[in-house]
């Protein structure tokens, strides 16, 4: 978290350690990974994973907040694992080194820097921003620890603790990302960089190291420490230029032509600018082989063309404009980033107001970069074209093809219909929606370009009104166990999928039934309950004609409670939605050994939505292929189902996906 203060030579620290595809010393996280199947990011020794800490006594901040371990340290201070001993929340605790030998000025430089930090996130408060608890200045109270450990530092900022990895960490595994894939981090990236930027705040040190990701994938903007207001001097007293040359605008480096270098908005943009050239490219566009090399490329160079960036060139073109008047706007970036996020021909950026003048050519180089950098441009506006013509849904765009994006995008909120009280699956606990499905939907929502958390509403459905509620519009979406089956789709349904495939069984009271392993075991006469409208109704009358007396009910939760009362024998529908019900009752009720039918589950669309159908398809896929759905089900479903492991659909199941 700490600022990076550079100087004419300070930047090649910093080259190194990109050429060696090192973390950034100033990043702090937990260590370890978020996915069990990506490889352990080397660690520096300033991020290393420190031994468990011992059971204590341990040194406490305003009698408060006991620090643990260490996560990080570099030269200006130590970032812990604390823990919250009023609200009993773990967080993060960041304590700046206040050293014998630093001058008096410099140790009131640093203190109001940490101030600056901590009340400059506070007054953003935003989803795309690392949340900061408090702030407090004062000695620890000097408790050292059985293995000798202390607490350095007198200012100290309380934040939320994060466990992800970086976007330098999965650019360095990586090496570039897809292009709707980086349009999707940029867009969230700037919607914190727009909150930072309403609150007076520039953040002047925007790069895949500050970059992190919460539970759930949404990118953050960290690392504050070099923020400031705007029209504020972009230099110290000492004249070092403040900022990570690699990702500093050219007017606030060393060969700018004004007087002062002031940080502004658009310095910031510039630096997304940067950033989203390496995410789809996989290197920064401006090098050099020290920190004046990389300003004087950034100033006199122009940009690189892009190999890989499709319909993003043209917004990176205009983000990486050498003037700040001349660069695109927070506005239009965000509405095209938004549009390639959700598969929408780019708006191309428009020409500068004025003709920017012309700047020198780098010392000892001829002009003829220009013809080149016009080919480029030329060939990023026919890449764009090329993409506008022959791009998804034949060129108009989920805005322009589908009607149910036309009205969520109106009414800004993606409208998806989940059942409730399905442990695992989906559930409303202490008002928040989880499970299988309720993640799944939020992928599909994210893909489609809807922020999960503030422009999606989960609706209630049951078996019985999904269709109805589709028809009527009132849902873009059904993510609820929903069974493809000719009937529905005769009804007007739009399937994709399958996204699940799982069998039908039975619940019992332990005990009851002994030697029964499957439906022609039970007696005649079985009083058996399901869901309204469920399709296991035509299962037990087609397969077992008069051996149950098969009774419905609005919700399985019902039949559930209705079968530890003793009025109903069994209980039947899809193992996944059973192995919830289990788990809540492991001493009374058990299912039998093996599922009996198969379940396709699919997401149910209107009628008529063979783009949005297509689309959804699409995101089903990269879900399997990038191993994301076993990481969902490994996370909601595994443990219910006593530790079993499924296979998700596989591609050659999703080949008539687009059959709807």
């Amino acid at each position: 978290m700490h600022g990076n203060e550079t100087g004419a030579g300070s930047g090649d620290a910093e080259e190194t350690r990109r050429l060696r595809h090192e973390p950034d010393p100033d990043t702090y996280k937990l260590p370890g990974r978020t996915r069990p199947d990506q490889p352990e990011p080397v660690e520096t020794p300033t991020t290393a994973t420190q031994p468990l800490p011992p059971p204590g006594p341990y040194p406490v901040i305003a009698g408060r907040y006991q620090l643990r371990r260490q996560l990080g340290r570099g030269g200006m201070g130590v970032v812990w694992e604390a823990m919250d001993t009023r609200l009993g929340r773990p967080v993060a605790v960041k304590g700046v080194l206040l050293r014998g030998g630093i001058d008096p000025s410099t140790q009131a430089e640093l203190v109001e820097r940490a101030r600056r930090e901590a009340q400059a996130i506070a007054r953003i408060g935003h989803q795309n921003v690392i949340a900061v608890h408090d702030i407090i200045e004062g000695a620890a109270e000097m408790v050292e620890a059985e293995d000798g450990t202390g607490a350095e530092g007198e200012v100290w900022i309380v934040m939320e603790l994060l466990d992800p990895r970086s976007l330098a960490d999965i650019l360095r595994e990586e090496d570039r990302l897809p292009v709707h894939r980086a349009a999707r981090i940029a867009l969230q990236v700037l919607r914190g960089l727009r909150a930072v930027h309403a609150a007076g705040v520039l953040h002047r040190d925007v790069k895949p190291h500050n970059i992190l990701f919460r539970r759930g994938g949404r990118a953050l903007l960290m690392d504050f420490g070099i923020a400031t207001f705007e029209g504020a001097a972009q230099v110290t007293r000492s004249h070092s230029v403040i900022g990570t040359p690699r990702y500093l605008a050219p007017e606030l480096g060393h060969f700018s032509p004004g007087p002062e270098r002031r940080a502004s908005q658009a310095s910031d943009l510039w630096s997304l600018g940067v950033t989203l050239y390496e995410m789809v490219e996989g290197r920064p566009p401006f090098g050099g082989l020290d920190a004046l090399e990389i300003q004087q490329a950034a100033l006199n160079s122009p940009t690189p063309p892009m190999r890989y960036a499709g319909p993003l060139a043209p917004l990176i073109e205009g983000l990486l404009r050498k003037l700040p008047r001349h660069r695109i706007s927070a506005q239009e970036a965000e509405d095209g980033l938004r549009r390639i996020a959700r598969e929408e021909p780019p708006a191309i950026p428009g020409p500068p107001k004025e003709p920017p003048p012309e700047l020198p050519p780098p010392v000892g180089s001829r002009r003829r970069w220009a013809p080149a950098a016009a080919i480029a441009l030329v060939l990023a506006l026919l890449a764009g074209g090329g993409w506008l013509l022959w791009g998804p849904g034949g060129g108009g765009g989920l805005s322009h093809t589908s009607p149910t994006i036309q009205g969520a995008e109106t009414r800004g909120l993606l409208r998806i219909g989940v059942k409730s009280g399905q442990p695992g699956m989906s559930e409303l606990v202490d008002g928040e929606w989880r499970g299988f499905d309720i993640e799944f939907a939020k992928l599909i929502a994210t893909d489609l370009g809807f922020d999960p958390d503030t422009e999606v509403q989960f609706v209630p459905v049951s078996s019985v009104n999904r269709e109805k509620l589709l028809g009527q519009r009132q849902l873009d979406l059904v993510v609820a166990t929903y069974s493809i089956t000719p009937e529905r789709q005769a009804e007007g349904v739009t399937f994709a999928g399958p996204y699940f495939i799982t069998g039908q069984t039975m619940l019992m009271r332990q005990g009851m039934y002994e030697d029964v392993s499957g439906p022609a075991d039970f007696p005649q006469g079985t009083r058996v309950c399901t869901g309204d409208n469920s399709t296991s109704v035509g299962a037990l009358e087609q397969d077992w004609p008069g051996r149950f007396v098969v009774d419905t009910r609005s919700d399985y939760d019902t039949c559930v409670n209705l079968l530890l009362d003793r009025t109903y024998d069994a209980v039947i529908t899809d193992d996944l939605i059973l192995a919830g019900f289990q788990a809540q009752h492991p001493d009374e009720l058990e299912m039998l050994p093996r599922s009996f039918t198969t379940e396709r589950y699919g997401v149910g669309l209107q009628s008529d939505e063979g783009a949005l159908r297509d689309t959804v398809c699409g995101v089903i896929r990269d879900v399997i292929r990038d191993g994301r759905w076993q990481q969902l089900y490994q996370n909601e479903l595994q443990d219910l189902l006593g530790g079993e492991s499924r296979d998700s659909p596989s591609l050659q199941d999703l080949e008539r996906c687009e059959d709807g």
